[in-house]
């Protein structure tokens, strides 16, 4: 089952698992998490943004062709404000060395993506903190800002600077651990309303034990975001 974080005529939000595909287009009866909210009464979805697979978080899909181009819009215009959580295969100093602004040009060839000089989509992103990962030598993780969303943009940026997520062996990450991304915060002006909606990924059995700093964190992004659309 599926957890449901929110659900208006315009759209869903929901908690997608590790593991699962966001949708299968060329095989529309395998198991997929429009699949499944579809059988859990939520039907025709419109997806205006992907998670990867293996990726867990938050979710939001469009329940109209109206909802959809204008969700659409807003990514594009870099109106979306997400938050992820990343476990990577770096000491806590040398994930804290990582903190600031980052931007790559990055190109899909196939079921990757890779840096390059030229002819890639600009990427950027932001490292805001970086803790050790509890009960585990050497690995670390990194709360990342993403302003813009390109094919596995923070697994293949983060490797680049030398902190691959851990057991993603695609772009060089150390098998034998979980890989673990998650999308913790999204927040987006909700569609036929002035209305600005900030959502917080609840605790979930995928979730990778976090430090209480990362914890404090989070909640305090979050917050902020709340406070802030109050004030306006």
């Amino acid at each position: 089952m599926i957890q449901i974080l929110d659900v208006t005529e315009h759209e869903i939000i929901a908690l997608k698992p590790a593991g699962l595909a966001c949708e299968l287009p060329r095989d529309p009866a395998a198991d997929s998490l429009v699949r499944r909210l579809a059988a859990q009464g939520y039907p025709g979805l419109r997806l205006v943004h992907r998670l990867d697979s293996p990726t867990c978080g938050l979710f939001l899909a469009a329940r109209s062709a109206e909802a959809a181009a204008y969700y659409s819009a807003e990514i594009a215009a870099r109106r979306w404000q997400k938050w992820y959580v990343a476990q990577v295969a770096a000491t806590e100093t040398q994930a804290a060395k990582l903190t600031g602004a980052h931007k790559a040009y990055l190109k899909t060839e196939g079921a990757s993506a890779r840096l390059v000089r030229s002819g890639g989509k600009p990427s950027f992103l932001d490292i805001t903190m970086a803790t050790a990962v509890p009960g585990r030598r050497g690995e670390s993780h990194v709360l990342v800002q993403l302003h813009t969303g390109r094919f596995h943009q923070i697994r293949v940026m983060l490797a680049h600077r030398g902190a691959p997520l851990t057991g993603d062996v695609r772009y060089g990450g150390p098998a034998g651990s979980n890989f673990y991304l998650e999308h913790v915060i999204l927040a987006v002006q909700r569609f036929g309303s002035q209305e600005k909606c900030v959502w917080l990924a609840p605790e979930h059995r995928d979730r990778a034990p976090w430090a209480p700093a990362l914890h404090e964190a989070v909640r305090a992004q979050a917050l902020a975001l709340m406070g802030h659309d109050r004030q306006e």
